[in-house]
């Protein structure tokens, strides 16, 4: 099915980018400002590493939080300048789940999808209408059993489609 969709088209910017740069630049003002700081003018008790500390968390996030504002103020400049574009699209319908799980069932019993389309019946149901329990029949032929080596649950019954030289070698 194809149909024509409206989209917009704008520049935006990246605001980690904007705030990671604002936080950058206050911190090299703060360390710029650490440089032109005189240490003898500095009030007993605060030494030159504690002042350069706390310029540099103060700078930081004011020059974060500047990042960011610019940042806004470029979104808002783009919005400005958005373009509308009618583009041509194909839109797929996507198959349900169950419908797909089924096919993969059929393919893997050598079925084709419509055979298996027919098939309403569950494979193991018998002819009588009972199922295969614990005490029941054998299982059908074609399954595979929970250990691997033919035996089903509670018997120990060979697998139907085995040879009796296979059940020697089990023995």
């Amino acid at each position: 099915m194809k149909d024509q969709i409206d989209v917009t088209v704008r520049r935006s910017p990246k605001y980690s980018v904007f705030i990671g740069l604002g936080a950058i630049l206050g911190i090299l003002v703060a360390g710029i400002l650490a440089l032109t700081v005189d240490p003898a003018a500095l009030p007993d008790g605060y030494t030159l590493g504690k002042g350069l500390g706390l310029l540099l968390m103060v700078l930081a996030i004011i020059g974060a939080f500047l990042g960011g504002f610019v940042a806004l103020l470029l979104d808002r400049v783009g919005r400005r300048r958005e373009r509308n574009y009618r583009v041509g699209a194909q839109i797929d319908m996507v198959d349900d789940p169950k419908e797909i799980a089924r096919r993969r069932l059929a393919q893997m019993r050598g079925e084709t999808p419509a055979e298996a389309d027919d098939s309403s019946a569950p494979t193991d149901a018998r002819a009588d209408g009972q199922g295969n329990g614990p005490g029941d029949s054998a299982p059908t032929p074609g399954t595979t059993s929970a250990d691997g080596q033919g035996n089903f649950e509670g018997t120990n019954a060979p697998n139907p489609g085995t040879t009796s030289a296979d059940e020697d070698l089990r023995s």
